[in-house]
Formats: structure tokens, C-alpha cells, sequence
């Protein structure tokens, strides 16, 4: 007979205790019980984040756990902390999660977007006339007839409209999606019609609701993805749903789920009814939008990177569980390869790069780093492994952009500030400190060209006091104290040696990802006009300091133009006007996709930038 024990498990409000078998592993019962906890490796032991407090039982242990001192000091495991994925349950446990994150405030900026009104869903009031003897014209074909359209109603919609037409004495107002009559709704219900954009990213979510009769932005919502439970990076996650029969459906149900709460918020807080939103369009990298739409994504996770469509998607809410106008739509913006997706669509779109004359960069440094550069005649794009570094995973201390991570750095003889969002005590630190922190590390000594840490004795020979004292150790490495617990943070917070390598990864395959594509298209630094930086992170990152630690060529730094989420700003046109919807399709029709991985020059290009200086 199997033993089994019981687990208490407490997060803020929420404690709740199961019955689990013996050998049940700790960070899979506290994801099958809906708990969150940061795993960016998706519970492999590689990410040292899925950190939890054993209160009670023998597995908080005395601090002797090798596989995870790597990740843990001794001080934290004497404490009783250890990484979830690590513990098997042989005892009944109480065990504390950290406070969850994904309902935080996310850094996040609208970007830009500018369009003549004129979306796909469109409201007509009309007045019919009686059926009679002498009509005897169906209700659907009399709509018709008075629209001059003629089949193209929603079968689903058709069952309704005899009681919708005789309840409103044939005065009723039709709803289009282009040509196709997707909703009848008694009376004059003209003002009535919104539409949601999201950008669907790796890291964060955002959801733009807009009134699609002025073209007004009502709303925004931000929050984590729920997939980053599982992941931080779309391999991981693609690797989710092939070592798990049911993980397509369960991080497809996370994030329709979390598209329905942003969707509930509004409408409680707005008072709009779900039948009167009609269009939702969606931007995020080809597998975000393969999971959305319940796609199998493992064929793009392995060479040749092959998605299954990457055109545009029209899809009915009904069929998704998505709660809105039952026969309205929602669109997937169209994508170009496996690891070039709608959200650069959608980015290039928000720029203007297409339709403009003057060569562009774009830059979306994010988890996948896509870049493009063109103009109106030609756009070359590629997507470099920059690695979730920038998004606060695979460092130590890393986390998003939310409340409390420390989002700008300061360091002096005096010693080292920092600021973190929402003015809240440290608890790690996100991707514009990180580069920070870097640029400066840079600066002051503390850190080589090489990317080497000088170590503590080093530090006291050639530093100011005050920041001699913050250069340490961990496990034997060395590592700079940011935040100090005793000066008010929640965390002692450090960079540390493995840190800096991730940092150098992905600035490395980020820049040496515009040196290839300038090369392919045989121009210079001087050609290039506009640097567009797309993204969150990209907005709020010092450009100084992005330039310093080569992450953007510094002849370049000069051009920088912050577009905010371009991801969203591009999904909002395609919301708003019809041109826009159609460009989409037509700037992925032009986009000549470059595949880093099979290039000859780009190992040699990315070790070369590897080296921390500005070009």
C-alpha cells in the first residue's frame, strides 16, 4: 500500500492542505493545485527560483542538499529554504510559497499608433419592413436584403433573430465583421462597439481596450504571462507540452484564461456588456500564438523550426471559451517563421519603417531578440537565443518587470543606489537595473572588459571604501551586494560572476544579430537612420549604459527612438482600421526571414561581442 502524507501549502491568503503520495514531487503538487511560484526552468533544478520555506518536516533540513548550493546559500537552507522541484514529500509537510507575482503591476509603456478609424466590425441601425402576405421574405434574407448582402449571416446568430425581430418591431441594429453578420440586437445599439488588442508576450501580458466607434483607448491591463510557471523561455515551455500529454491544453486554457480576467475586470469596471466586444487581435512571437489558438508547437522548437501556419488567423470565441460576442472573432496577426512572429509583424507595422523611405533598426530585446532592418523597399529580420537574462531569468536575483524589483542603479565611490518600481523595499532586481548595474560595474572597475569580476582583495586595493565593502562572495564567486536586507530590502541582493556571463550571452547574440543583418544587406552603421527600440524593456533601459555594455552599437546610441510596446501599438491598428489589418499581412509578405543558426558568420560575430566594449 502506497504511504500517503499530508502537505500543507500556504501562500498569503490561501492555505490549503492535500493528501499526496509518497515520493510526490513538491514542485509538481504545487502546480497541479494552481499555486504560483517562479520556475523559469520549469522545475529541471537549472534556475534556482522555485524557492519555498519548509515550516514543518524533516525536509527543511541542516543545509545539506548539494545539488542545490549552487543556487541556495547555507544561510537560506539552515532557514528552512529549498527548491521545490528538488524535494520529494516522505513526511507530512507545511511549506510557504513566496508572494505571488502574476497579478503585479508590470513596467509597460503604450507606445505609439496613429490611424484613421475604420475596424472590421461595423454597426447598422435599421428599420425593416413588416413581413406580409405579399413579402413573405425570410427574416434573415429581409436583413440581408435591406444590408445588401446576401449569405453571409452567422448560422449560429440565426435561431435568435425571429424573437429579437418581432420583441423591437423590426427596428434593430446589425452587427458586421467585415461583411459577415455576426450579431442582431434589438433597437439602436450603434454606440456600443469595443474591441480588445493584446500583446501577447513571452514574459507579460497586455490587453488595450478600445471603443471601436471614436477609436478611443478605454482601459489597460498588464500582468505575468501564466505560462511563465511552466518556463520562462518558449523551449522550455514547448518542452512542457511534449513531456506532458495534457500541457498544449493546460498552457493554451493559462492564457485564454488570463485574457478572460483582463476581459471580466473591464467589463465590471467599465459596465460593458461581452456581447458588445466583437474583435480581440492578438501580437505575440509564433509560439505564443500557437499556444493561444491550441496549436502543437514542438516542430518549431527543433530544427527546421517549422510552425504550423503562420498566416492570419480568424477564430471564433465560442470554440475558446473566450467571453465575449459569441459569433464575433479574434484575430491572430499574421507571423513569418518560427522565431519571427506577429509581435515584430505588429512592431514594424507601430514604426513605420515600412512605408518610410530612411533605413530603420528595430530591436525587440526580449526573451527572443528579434531584430529587423529595411525601409519601404526591403525588410530583412532575424530572431537571435538572447535568453530571458533581460527578463530577470537565469539571474540569480532576476525577476520582471514588477513591484519591487530594483529597476535603476546608481553606483559611486559613495557607494551604490538603486530604485525599484512602485517605490517598494528590494526583493531582485529586473532588466534595466541589470544593465545598469553592468555599464557601471564597467565604469567603476568592479568589472573587466573580459566580463571577469575582480574579487573582494582587489576591490579593497583599488576601490573607495564604501564600494570595496559591497564586492563579496558567493559560493566562493564573486558578487556585488545591490540592496542590502538590513537597509530595508526584503532580499539581500547581488550581482553575481554567472550573472554577468548571462548578460554577455544576450547582448552578445543581440548584437552580433544586427551585425549579420547589416552585412546581408551591405550597408553600414551610417546608413542607418533610426534605431527603434521595441518593448517595455526597451523603453526603459539607460541607452547610455545599453551602449557602454555593447548591447547597442554605440555609433547608433544618437538614433535611438523608444516606440514602448510596439507589440500592442501594432495590434491596436489592426484593431482600428481595415488598412492597417491588410498591411500587416502585406509587411509579412515582404520580410525576408534570416536564419542565424544555419549563417556561417554568426558564431564567430557572436563570440566576438562577447567582450564587454561599445563598437
Amino acid at each position: 500500500m502506497v504511504k500517503m502524507y499530508e502537505v500543507e501549502i500556504r501562500q498569503e491568503d490561501r492555505i490549503e492542505k492535500f493528501m499526496v503520495p509518497e515520493g510526490q514531487n513538491l514542485f509538481s503538487l504545487i502546480k497541479e493545485k494552481g499555486f504560483i511560484i517562479e520556475s523559469p526552468c520549469g522545475g529541471k533544478g537549472i534556475c534556482g527560483k522555485c524557492r519555498v520555506k519548509i515550516v514543518k518536516g524533516e525536509a527543511a533540513g541542516n543545509g545539506h542538499f548539494p545539488d542545490e548550493r549552487g543556487h541556495l546559500s547555507f544561510s537560506d537552507m539552515n532557514n528552512g529554504v529549498r527548491l521545490s522541484c528538488r524535494v520529494r514529500v516522505t513526511e507530512d509537510l507545511v511549506v510557504e510559497l513566496p508572494e505571488a507575482s502574476h497579478k503585479d503591476a508590470v513596467i509597460m509603456t503604450d507606445g505609439n499608433y496613429d490611424t484613421a478609424l475604420n475596424p472590421l466590425v461595423s454597426k447598422h441601425y435599421i428599420e425593416l419592413p413588416r413581413p406580409a402576405l405579399g413579402d413573405q421574405v425570410s427574416d434573415v434574407e429581409r436583413i440581408e436584403r435591406q444590408l445588401g448582402l446576401s449569405g453571409r449571416t452567422h448560422p449560429d446568430i440565426m435561431r435568435h433573430i425571429p424573437d429579437i425581430l418581432r420583441k423591437n418591431e423590426f427596428k434593430v441594429t446589425t452587427v458586421l465583421f467585415g461583411e459577415d453578420i455576426i450579431a442582431v440586437e434589438g433597437g439602436n445599439t450603434s454606440g456600443k462597439k469595443y474591441g480588445l488588442a493584446v500583446d501577447i508576450g513571452t514574459t507579460t501580458m497586455v490587453g488595450f481596450l478600445m471603443d471601436l466607434s471614436d477609436g478611443r483607448q478605454i482601459d489597460v491591463y498588464s500582468a505575468i504571462n501564466p505560462q511563465r510557471q511552466y518556463g520562462a523561455d518558449v523551449i522550455t515551455r514547448s518542452d512542457f507540452t511534449v513531456e506532458n500529454k495534457e500541457g498544449l491544453d493546460i498552457l493554451s486554457r493559462l492564457v485564454r484564461d488570463e485574457i478572460n480576467a483582463m476581459l471580466l475586470g473591464f467589463y465590471k469596471k467599465h459596465g460593458i456588456s461581452p456581447q458588445n466586444l466583437y474583435h480581440i487581435t492578438l501580437a505575440g512571437n509564433t509560439i505564443m500564438m500557437h499556444l493561444f489558438a491550441g496549436l502543437p508547437v514542438k516542430n518549431i522548437a527543433v530544427s527546421p523550426f517549422i510552425p504550423v501556419t503562420a498566416r492570419r488567423i480568424d477564430l471564433e470565441p465560442l470554440k475558446l471559451g473566450i467571453d465575449m460576442c459569441p459569433a464575433g472573432r479574434i484575430t491572430l496577426l499574421p507571423m513569418v517563421a518560427g522565431y519571427v512572429g506577429a509581435d515584430t509583424v505588429a512592431a514594424i507595422m507601430a514604426s513605420g519603417m515600412a512605408e518610410n523611405d530612411e533605413l530603420a533598426l528595430l530591436i525587440d530585446i526580449g526573451t527572443n531578440g528579434e531584430i529587423a532592418l529595411g525601409n519601404r523597399e526591403e525588410i530583412i529580420a532575424c530572431s537571435t537565443a538572447a535568453g530571458p537574462a533581460f527578463e530577470g531569468a537565469n539571474i540569480r536575483y532576476g525577476m520582471g518587470g514588477v513591484s519591487g524589483a530594483i529597476s535603476r542603479v546608481w553606483i559611486n565611490d559613495d557607494g551604490i543606489q538603486y530604485a525599484t518600481i512602485g517605490g517598494q523595499p528590494a526583493r531582485g532586481i529586473c532588466g534595466s537595473g541589470i544593465v545598469d548595474a553592468a555599464a557601471l560595474m564597467l565604469k567603476a572597475g568592479i568589472l573587466e572588459p573580459s566580463g571577469r569580476m575582480i574579487t573582494s582583495e582587489e576591490a579593497r586595493a583599488s576601490l573607495s571604501p564604501a564600494l570595496a565593502g559591497r564586492v563579496s562572495q558567493l559560493e566562493g564567486k564573486p558578487a556585488l551586494l545591490i540592496a542590502d536586507r538590513q537597509q530595508g530590502a526584503l532580499d539581500n541582493v547581488y550581482i553575481c560572476q554567472k550573472d554577468i556571463r548571462e548578460v554577455q550571452l544576450a547582448k552578445a547574440a543581440i548584437a552580433a544579430g544586427v551585425e549579420i543583418l547589416m552585412k546581408k544587406m551591405g550597408v553600414s552603421y551610417n546608413d542607418v537612420k533610426h534605431v527603434y527600440l521595441a518593448g517595455g524593456f526597451g523603453s526603459y533601459i539607460d541607452f547610455d549604459h545599453a551602449a557602454d555594455i555593447g548591447l547597442i552599437p554605440a555609433r547608433l546610441r544618437s538614433k535611438i527612438i523608444p516606440i514602448g510596446n510596439g507589440a500592442g501599438s501594432g495590434a491596436r491598428m489592426a484593431l482600428l482600421s481595415r488598412k492597417h489589418m491588410d498591411n500587416a499581412q502585406a509587411i509579412r509578405d515582404r520580410i525576408h526571414y534570416i536564419e542565424l543558426s544555419a549563417h556561417i558568420d554568426f558564431q564567430n560575430t557572436f563570440v566576438e561581442y562577447m567582450m564587454f566594449q561599445d563598437r
